[in-house]
């Protein structure tokens, strides 16, 4: 039983600080001025929305309590950040608390304005300038646009940590800035994509149109000497840069990749002694790599791809203690004595494509018994795959484009711990058949065995490879009836399979109806009649079925294929009309039809193909490997080199920047057996760039609607039944490059035009009536002479053409061997390869796109 006496005492203790509580005054919230600061800040952010944006409420009584923000004791300074002292210091009662920090990632809410996201002017940032007890300031991901409000920012002269990154900001960065010498942390980098972000969460946007920061990084970044991490990634920075960076001793993360930087890396960089990353990959930087990196003894991560760096690579680099990740690719580097290093330093991730090597394989990779990702891709690397290779626990591996010869060890594919992802070794001279189960046991996501020489039948277990994402065998001698062996039901569908340029033959027969994405099986000996199933494969964005065997119609079912945005028939033996239905598919934007039997007349629903007559959006294909989230560079992996499409002009060879092909459109229905008129509609396909209807059998007059095609660059009618006059309409072009109306039976007058007077080749109008005149052709109009300009001279259109050559883009992508492009999203996670897409060439100007 308790003691009286006790628990009296005991009552009376707890009687008296209830007292003392009640009499002293209540504990003191956030000032006023900075709670109504907060509030006008979320006032401006709503905007007009009718959301739900309310997560602060002026009723509440302590801003300090709302969601994001943070705050410490007055007096003590204790709150964000606090040290261990903090712990042991009674907090009073009556002390004042302010706001320390301001946690506002991801805040305002998306805003609409006629179905687009719109952006948040900056000037709705002004009320928390006045909040000047902040250290931490994360404005991230906000759709803020406008310059960066560099005076407001430098009122808070307490800031530890300010996040401006994945904004909409514009001009350059502010000098105020740099008189905040407390920064610890300073990020105004495009780390995500924003646009994928928005789109997720329900709002279309038309993307960053130019919104990154310019102009140079200045030289007063020196004065942040607290600084630790400094992101300034995906802008549009330009200029060197600066020297001065070698006075931030207390930097350890630096990250400068994806700007238009050039110069050299600074030879001070050694002195940031504490740097842990150093990121500066995708600008224009040159020289060699400083001597002085080799101080950097705390170093993780060095990328320096996809520059213009040149020299030797220092050996020493390989010597660093704590360095894991590596990338020094795409540059004019040379790395000498590969195999003859002993590195110390324990890698995670070693990429050097295009270093100029020429060595065998280094037998030290072994002795990496950390690595798991290896980039040796376009070297010269030769000699036989190593046997001991097999052995290493490597899940990403990558020797495209080298000389290795011979067949692959039996075990190659053998499972590897963790799950061997990723394995790339096309364009090599490697032979033989794949192994019959190895390649079965283990969980890939990506096969990359193309432009070899790989022949027999695939293994019959491969349709268990679940996990695979992407499959690319072409440009080798595989054979068989591939097909019903890969899609079986419940089995094999990755979203990427190339089987293009090999001998495998049968009926065309696809069972998979959810992740594929991409199917290439041009160049083989397929078969038989087109099922009405193909249009159950709703996820089809590109599928190229041209030069083969293939009869019957094309089925209407494929209609339904409301994804494709490139189709690719060419070169078969298709019979009957083109179905109506096929209008309905609105996202196609490259159309090959061409080299079949089909017949009958235009469907006046052509120009119906919405992506074809609106300004086109770049659409690459992407895909993502499953199971690889924790590799940011996936798919880097298998392309680390710029991409690129292929182009043939006349006699050359071209590279041009593989984003350009969601830019692209074209039409060709050539070397069919179409009759009757050209439908009208075809006006509607304002932004088609080629359009190609020649060798049919189309008769009446030349629509005038096709003068309103502004983005025509190529137009082919020849070898027709076409009569009347050229459209006088034709003199509105303002890209063709490319006229052909030959070989019909056209009068009249030829119009004339800024355009039209440079399609000055006589065989563009040979073969038609003997009334066909202008000064195109030399051939006088009654009641005068030639109208239109002078023809250019032959050096005059040699030089227009050699200026002029990317502006006609052929949508070829790709050799025989099945070349593959990649579309390196963020870190390096997307993957596209366009297929084999072919350009005919007739005189000076191409006369369609080929598959």
């Amino acid at each position: 039983m308790a003691n009286p006496k006790r628990l009296n005492h005991s009552l009376a203790i707890l009687t008296f600080i209830a007292l003392t509580v009640t009499l002293l005054p209540p504990s003191i919230s956030c000032p006023d001025d900075q709670k109504q600061a907060l509030l006008q800040f979320q006032s401006l952010a709503a905007g007009n929305t009718t959301s739900k944006f309310l997560p602060w409420i002026s009723s509440s009584t302590d801003c300090c309590e709302w969601q994001g923000v943070e705050c410490a004791d007055a007096l003590s300074g204790c709150g964000w950040q606090g040290g261990a002292e903090c712990q042991t210091l009674p907090r009073s009662l009556t002390q004042p608390r302010v706001v320390t920090a301001l946690n506002l990632f991801s805040f305002i809410p998306l805003m609409q304005s006629s179905g687009q996201v719109t952006l948040v002017s900056a000037n709705v940032l002004t009320p928390l300038f006045g909040i000047t007890t902040v250290k931490k300031l994360d404005l991230s991901l906000n759709l803020i646009h406008g310059e960066i409000p560099g005076r407001g920012i430098a009122n808070l002269t307490q800031l530890v940590t300010l996040d401006l990154s994945n904004n909409y900001f514009t001009g350059s960065i502010p000098a105020q800035l740099f008189s905040l010498t407390k920064l610890e942390s300073l990020r105004i980098n495009i780390v995500d994509d924003v646009q994928r972000t928005v789109n997720n969460n329900g709002g279309p946007f038309e993307g960053r149109k130019g919104y990154t920061l310019e102009g140079l990084i200045p030289v007063e970044i020196g004065e942040l000497t607290n600084l630790k991490e400094l992101l300034l990634d995906g802008n549009r920075l330009s200029g060197s840069i600066p020297s001065t960076v070698s006075q931030l001793k207390s930097l350890e993360e630096f990250d400068l990749h994806g700007n238009f930087l050039s110069g050299e890396i600074p030879t001070g960089i050694g002195n940031c002694s504490n740097l842990t990353t150093f990121a500066v990959w995708d600008n224009s930087l040159a020289g060699g790599i400083p001597m002085s990196v080799l101080n950097l003894t705390k170093i993780r991560t060095v990328r320096l791809n996809g520059n213009l760096l040149t020299g030797e690579v220092p050996a020493g680099l390989f010597d660093l203690p704590e360095l894991s990740y590596l990338y020094l690719g795409d540059n004019r580097l040379t790395l000498r004595g590969l195999s003859s290093l002993i590195p110390r330093s324990k890698f995670i991730s070693l990429s050097l494509p295009s270093c100029n090597i020429s060595d065998s394989i280094p037998r030290w990779v072994a002795n990496q018994t950390t690595l798991y990702s290896l980039d040796l891709s376009q070297n010269r690397i030769h000699g036989a795959f190593p046997q001991w290779l097999v052995d290493t626990q490597l899940q990403s591996l990558d020797l495209s484009d080298n000389d290795l010869e011979g067949s692959l060890p039996a075990d190659f594919f053998q499972p590897k711990r963790g799950g061997q992802s990723i394995i790339n070794l096309s364009r090599n001279n490697l032979r033989g058949r794949l192994p019959e189960t190895a390649i079965c046991e283990n969980a890939f996501n990506a096969i990359v065995l193309s432009g070899n020489q790989f022949s027999g039948p695939l293994p019959i277990c491969m349709s268990n490879l679940t996990s695979l994402s992407v499959l690319d065998l072409s440009g080798n001698a595989f054979a068989g009836e591939v097909l019903p062996l890969l899609f079986q039901e419940g089995g094999f569908c990755p979203t990427y399979v190339d089987l293009s340029s090999n001998r495998f033959h049968g009926r065309v027969s696809v069972n998979c109806s959810q992740n594929l994405q991409f199917l290439v099986l041009s160049r083989n000996n397929f078969s038989g009649h087109l099922p009405q199933s193909l249009g159950e494969v709703t996820g089809l964005k590109f599928l190229d079925l041209h030069e083969n065997n293939i009869t019957g119609e094309i089925p209407s079912s494929i209609s339904r294929l409301s994804n494709l945005q490139v189709l690719g028939l060419r070169g078969n033996s298709l019979e009957g009309q083109i179905p109506r239905s096929l209008s309905n598919i609105t996202s196609i934007q490259i159309l090959d039809l061409s080299g079949n039997q089909l017949s009958g007349s235009l469907p006046e629903g052509i120009g119906n193909l919405t992506a074809m007559s609106e300004t086109p959006r770049d659409s690459s294909i992407q895909v993502m490997a499953s199971g690889t989230e924790n590799y940011f560079f996936v798919f880097g992996v298998l392309l680390d080199s710029p991409p690129l499409l292929q182009v043939f002009w006349k006699t050359l060879h071209r590279g041009l920047p593989n984003q350009h092909l969601g830019l692209y459109t074209f039409l060709d229905l050539s070397n069919n057996r179409f009759s009757g008129e050209i439908p009208s509609e075809l006006g509607n396909l304002t932004s088609l760039k080629v359009l190609n209807l020649s060798h049919n059998q189309l008769s009446g007059w030349i629509p005038a609607s096709l003068g309103e095609m502004r983005s025509l660059e190529s137009l082919d009618l020849s070898h027709n039944g076409l009569s009347g006059e050229i459209p006088q309409s034709f003199e509105k072009f303002q890209q063709l490059n490319d006229l052909d109306v030959s070989n019909n039976d056209l009068t009249g007058r030829i119009p004339t035009g800024p355009q039209m007077d440079r399609m000055n080749d006589p065989g563009s109008y040979a073969n038609n009536s003997a009334g066909l005149c202008g000064a195109q052709i030399r051939v006088p109009c009654d009641g005068g002479g030639l109208n239109g300009s002078p023809p250019a001279t032959e050096e005059e259109e040699g030089s227009e053409r050699e200026t002029e050559w990317f502006s006609w883009m052929t949508a070829g992508i790709g050799f025989p061997a099945g070349f593959v492009t990649t579309v390196v999203g963020m870190y390096g996670l997307g993957y596209f390869h366009a297929g084999l897409l072919w350009a005919r060439w007739r005189r000076r100007w191409p006369r369609g796109i080929r598959f």
